[in-house]
């Protein structure tokens, strides 16, 4: 199966007249925006996927613009579809908080079945929980990637029992490591900012506080201070957050002093740019407070490369018992595990263990089996009755 984005998953596939139109009987919910999210890009991926495999369950995505007067529109598509499946957080609609509300309202109101595939619920700010849990409070359904995320709906009481609405499903990647590389402007700027470096440590996907990057900016100090020329990549660009996590971020960059030892590329759209700049890493090091958890694409990704990926290490296997690709890879001992209370030298000696090990061969994940594996999970799912 070769996913490829099409342009009638996002539009309406039949004609408007009410003799000809098609029920679609599972109609997920995005927002348009220019710049796509991780979840985002998932959810089309995995619509594209369950079409592919299922066709007969007339699986469709509709991509919501964020103006009220589109609503009609939209709430014509919801009443024409059996169940209806939010996909969170998402970052375009903090901009519209009150629209994706009225869709779920008019989805209530008109008797479908709401579902929602939940991306994150721990992390997020607080405020951004609150938002979310109107969707959680009336699904019938909540799919996640991740037994953690499980785990954080199960134990907040004010969801009121939202564990038992919990489904797993594999996390599959959205990136595919691309057959030739763009070596840009930007690639050779990373070069000559790392030409002289004695290890460059590597980071990719989204900054925000719940994957801890700034604890990189403490290894990279440690390097320092003991004569190593280390310099942190940071392949993403920070969340738009409320936290003001990005100021933060710099505040502390200055504070060590670390500014010609720091670089964050912004978002890269370009697959085979983003590979392009993943070459120019010595070692990827995650350091997840909670460990390494089932819903961590930014780690997938970097399996594709052909980098050493060092990263906290998972609480326990179970959290990868639904992910038969996941539990593989660590079975065949691609990750190199820190503990989770690994002090800084602890740290930084595994991570220059690794990154002189030097490349390794690019890990074999089966796109087509991973995503068939989560298809399978997600329509099982979304069939299940209460």
């Amino acid at each position: 199966m070769n996913v490829q984005f099409s342009s009638d998953a996002i539009h309406d596939r039949a004609p408007a007249s009410a003799a000809a139109q098609v029920r679609e009987r599972r109609l997920f919910l995005l927002p348009q925006s220019d710049e796509a999210c991780g979840v985002e890009s998932f959810t089309r991926l995995l619509v594209e996927a369950l079409q592919h495999d299922y066709p007969e369950q007339d699986y469709a995505v509709l991509a919501v613009a964020d103006r009220w007067r589109d609503l009609p529109a939209v709430c014509r598509k919801v009443r024409n579809a059996d169940q209806i499946v939010f996909s969170v957080p998402l970052v375009a609609w903090k901009r519209v908080l009150l629209l994706p509300l009225a869709i779920l309202l008019f989805a209530l109101l008109t008797r479908r079945s709401v579902s929602v595939f939940m991306h994150e619920w721990t992390a997020l700010h607080w405020l951004r929980r609150l938002t979310v849990a109107p969707f959680v409070w009336f699904s019938r359904t909540i799919i996640v990637l991740s037994p953690f995320v499980a785990a954080g709906l199960a134990k907040t009481p004010w969801l009121f029992g939202a564990g038992a609405k919990c489904r797993l499903a594999p996390n599959a990647p959205t990136l595919r490591r691309p057959l030739d590389q763009n070596v840009t402007e930007r690639v050779r700027r990373l070069r000559d900012a790392t030409k002289r470096c004695d290890v460059v440590i590597g980071h990719f996907g989204a900054i925000y506080q719940g994957k801890a990057p700034t604890a990189l900016l403490d290894v990279c100090d440690h390097l320092r201070r003991h004569g190593r020329h280390a310099v942190v990549v940071f392949v993403g660009s920070f969340l738009n957050s409320i936290d003001g996590y990005e100021r933060q971020f710099w505040a502390k960059v200055a504070a060590l002093g670390i500014e010609d030892r720091v670089v964050v590329t912004g978002y890269v759209a370009d697959q085979a740019e983003l590979y392009a700049l993943f070459d120019e890493i010595g070692a990827f090091l995650f350091l997840f407070p909670e460990g390494l958890t089932a819903r961590r694409s930014s780690v997938i990704h970097t399996l594709q490369s052909d980098r050493p990926v060092v990263v906290t290490a998972p609480r326990s296997r179970a959290e990868f018992a639904h992910h038969a690709g996941f539990r593989r890879l660590i079975d065949a001992g691609v990750l190199s595990f820190v503990a989770a209370d690994a002090d800084l030298e602890a740290i930084a000696d595994r991570l220059l263990a690794a990154a002189r090990h030097g490349k390794r061969p690019a890990s074999a994940i089966d796109w087509d089996a991973w995503w068939h594996a989560t298809t399978a999970a997600t329509d099982a799912a979304l069939a299940a009755r209460k």
